[in-house]
């Protein structure tokens, strides 16, 4: 059996968690990125996404498929940094719409998505640079008071593990696409005393089972996506919200990722 593989070509395209439009959003796949074929159900597709893994239904209108596999050059990867930039097609001189942490391969100096090429803009950035916990802090600030959206990846709308996953995306770390997965990375950070900017703290129901993450700014301080992307107190119980003046998400560890 060949692998299929198909790229995104439109800014944000819904994963669903079953083929049809109803169905739960899980996630999103962005502008230019790259998913394994699994299943066709027609016009859905089940995908598995080449960047974090991420399974779900998307619908095949959205999709290119690609002749064959695109062989990645770290080197060559772009990253946007900003939360909107418009990309020109060369031949058609239509204009596309990127966010965020959208990563695109630069060939001959343009970028190449699918059978499609773009001009390189000057917005984007190269993806692998050092990073410094202030650049994730900036990053993640310029995301304040975007809507939340359960599944979101989009500055019009992103969930805590997304808005977590594209920060650290455009300051070249790559993590996957939930908070309870995006837990298991990194070194633990023992005490709330210790922290600093740009670890992540990781939140618990009742139950026990990770269910929210946030940047933190310092030890006392918090930026994360819950109604919108926000700042908010922080200690060793967990967030306690500005706006309702209480606690709203239980601290359950932080770990450091850089």
């Amino acid at each position: 059996l060949i692998m299929e593989i198909a790229v995104c070509q439109l800014s944000a395209t819904p994963l669903k968690a079953e083929p049809s439009h109803k169905a739960e959003m899980i996630s999103q796949l962005l502008f230019g990125e790259t998913v394994e074929i699994l299943e066709k159900r027609p016009p859905w597709y089940l995908v598995k996404s080449k960047v974090d893994l991420y399974e779900g239904w998307v619908d095949a209108q959205q999709l290119e498929i690609l002749p064959q596999i695109p062989q990645l050059d770290e080197d060559k990867l772009f990253i946007c940094p900003k939360m909107f930039t418009w990309l020109i097609h060369c031949l058609n001189g239509e204009k596309q719409l990127i966010t965020f942490g959208t990563m695109l391969t630069e060939e001959n100096g343009k970028l190449k998505v699918g059978n499609s090429e773009y001009y390189k803009h000057d917005d984007l950035m190269p993806l692998h640079r050092k990073t410094t916990k202030d650049e994730i802090i900036k990053s993640a600030k310029l995301w304040l008071n975007t809507p939340y959206l359960w599944g979101g990846r989009t500055p019009l709308g992103v969930d805590c593990s997304g808005f977590v996953q594209l920060v650290f995306r455009c300051n070249g770390k790559n993590l996957p696409r939930d908070a309870w997965q995006q837990a298991e990375m990194g070194n633990h950070v023992d005490f709330v005393s210790e922290a600093m900017p740009g670890d992540l703290a990781f939140f618990a129901h009742d139950e026990g089972k990770i269910s929210h993450v946030g940047i933190l700014i310092d030890n006392h301080q918090i930026i994360h996506a819950s109604g919108k992307v926000r700042i908010d107190a922080f200690d060793h119980q967990g967030i306690f919200n500005l706006s309702f003046k209480t606690y709203t998400h239980q601290l359950r560890l932080i770990k450091r990722l850089l």
